[in-house]
């Protein structure tokens, strides 16, 4: 009644015209409802997804790790989770050289890729880098070079001076190279002479330590010898064990003396006396020397009655 009403003052549009807007509109009701299914049955599939995923990540979780890496002898391993994905690096010290996969993903079946790498020596003779004759000696992240006669330096560049090769107290140095870096030493007693590098003299001990506050290297006298040093006392005296201090020689008991069988022997610092001792006459009674310092009667009857008479000195 009311649309009946309303039709009076104006036009209204037909029964099939009506109709088929409904029809529209429930199309496009339809439409959106299926939309809608589609979605909430996609979305269903995801969560579903999501929830397998999780639960086949969950059951791999007791053993999805990968086995433990050592790092290299001479090397080290950068990274620390053996998880699936996962990488891990190796590297080596310096002078060593790798051998094998610099690095390693743990895969899916659990098992590392590449090769368990190892670290090699770099042999730093390899090319030769001594001259004139000279010996290579391989070292760890270096090398050194044992020359020939007549040369010297880190790799027997250099000439030895004539001067040089003519006395003990001169000899070469020995040097080596470090990553580049010329490094030269010398034989105990010895030092770098000056600015020459190639060259060592010999240390004077005795002039370098002369009264220093370490106290005088000997007792009596220093002698410098090459690449060292040794004490010497004077006549008459040893060099004691400590190979500094002087002891006085017993001449008298180790028979260094030419005293003869009728004079005793004296020690003195430094040497030794000769002295005749006069002992008593006595009618019939000789003498016979059984120590330094005791001339004995022999064995000789002096009467009747055998005696022995000893003459000590006081």
């Amino acid at each position: 009644m009311i649309l009946i009403g309303l039709c009076l003052f104006q036009d209204c549009p037909s029964r099939q015209e009506i109709q088929g807007s409904l029809k529209q509109v429930q199309k496009l009701l339809s439409a959106h409802e299926a939309s809608y299914l589609q979605s909430l049955r996609n979305l269903k599939k995801k969560i579903n997804l999501l929830q397998s995923n999780a639960g086949r990540q969950a059951s791999k979780a007791i053993n999805s790790t990968c086995m433990k890496l050592d790092a290299p002898v001479n090397g080290r391993k950068l990274g620390k989770s053996h998880s699936i994905g996962h990488e891990v690096h190796f590297l080596c010290d310096p002078g060593y050289e790798l051998v094998g996969s610099e690095s390693r993903i743990c895969q899916e079946n659990l098992i590392w890729s590449g090769q368990q790498p190892t670290c090699r020596d770099i042999n730093e003779c390899a090319s030769s880098p001594c001259l004139n004759g000279g010996t290579c000696m391989d070292e760890v992240n270096q090398f050194s070079c044992v020359c020939a006669k007549g040369w010297a330096g880190a790799t027997c560049q250099s000439p030895v001076p004539t001067s040089a090769t003519t006395g003990p107290f001169v000899r070469p140095s020995r040097c080596t190279i470090v990553q580049g870096t010329t490094h030269c030493t010398c034989e105990p007693g010895y030092t770098i002479s000056g600015r020459d590098s190639n060259t060592c003299t010999d240390i004077d001990e005795c002039e370098l330590f002369h009264n220093g506050q370490a106290g005088r290297l000997c007792l009596h006298a220093c002698v410098n010898t090459a690449g060292g040093y040794r004490c010497s006392c004077p006549v008459g005296y040893d060099v004691t064990q400590d190979g500094r201090s002087c002891r006085d020689i017993d001449e008298c008991a180790t028979r260094q003396n030419n005293c003869t069988n009728d004079q005793m022997c004296i020690n003195t610092y430094g040497g030794f006396q000769c002295v005749r001792v006069d002992c008593p006459k006595i009618p019939n009674a000789t003498y016979v020397k059984t120590s330094p310092m005791a001339l004995p009667l022999s064995r000789q009857s002096m009467s009747s009655r055998k005696r022995r008479i000893r003459w000590k000195l006081a």
